[in-house]
């Protein structure tokens, strides 16, 4: 089966992302992750490639990059063999360090745009501290509180400071209830549509002034509602609804 071809963002704005294969955890050590971010580094000198948010996790790593889409590709391709190279003789291993080809979904608005930002500064949190992404050293949220570039580029952080006047403004933006999917890995896809549901469902307890999210799944006309709720915010098809009403249901029953 030919590959699909990778669109052209009219913004020139790719959210570009790139794992291990079989969930392996190719940047796990602190230096594999700077390693990585010295090979990004490296290759913006080289390239046309301009980058405006990364984290680097344990499996796999997200990137905002502005770039024309031939440019990006061989920027990838690069700095992704290149890290493949290191891993392999690091851990004596020979094959595939990657799963597949990278992905790149076009940005093609403004508020897509931060809501990518966002998510991918988002990635890091850990269980119910809202804050613990403010402290994680391999993202570039610490280069735009630090306001200093590293793989940033200085455009980005005039992008930045025309958005936000302070710093309080950052962390209130950071932690709003997010209603819009942003594209990564299909298991991290699937938790972001399940949060989304849950989202919507206790923001529509506040607006009916219930005193508990149960009572719309138990009342039928308010279980209707949260449904149709679900297919226009997410835009969605009935299906889907339903699948992840069944899961909204499920947790609540079980807490």
């Amino acid at each position: 089966m030919p590959r699909q071809r990778r669109r052209k963002s009219s913004t020139g704005f790719y959210h570009v992302i790139a794992k291990g294969i079989n969930r392996e955890k190719i940047f796990n050590q602190t230096r594999e992750k700077n390693y990585l971010k010295k090979i990004l580094k490296n290759h913006l000198q080289e390239e046309k490639v301009e980058i405006y948010a990364y984290c680097i996790m344990s499996n796999h790593v997200h990137l905002i990059i502005k770039s024309e889409l031939a440019a990006l590709a061989v920027f990838m391709a690069k700095c992704l063999a290149q890290y493949a190279e290191y891993y392999n003789y690091k851990h004596n291993r020979n094959g595939h360090v990657f799963q597949n080809r990278f992905k790149s979904e076009c940005i093609e608005t403004e508020r897509y745009f931060w809501n990518c930002v966002r998510y991918i500064h988002l990635n890091p949190m850990k269980g119910n501290n809202e804050n613990s992404y403010l402290q994680y050293k391999h993202s570039s949220i610490r280069e735009y509180r630090l306001l200093k570039t590293d793989l940033l580029h200085k455009n980005a952080l005039d992008i930045f400071q025309r958005k936000f006047e302070e710093w309080e403004d950052v962390v209130n933006f950071h932690n709003k209830k997010q209603y819009v999917v942003v594209d990564d890995v299909i298991e991290e896809l699937n938790l972001q549509k399940q949060k989304i549901a849950m989202n919507i469902l206790e923001q529509m307890k506040i607006e009916k002034n219930l005193s508990k999210i149960e009572e719309i799944i138990e009342e039928k006309e308010l279980r209707e509602e949260y449904k149709e709720r679900l297919i226009n915010k997410m835009r969605i098809s009935n299906a889907k609804s339903e699948e992840l009403y069944l899961f909204v249901k499920r947790t609540i029953i079980s807490e």
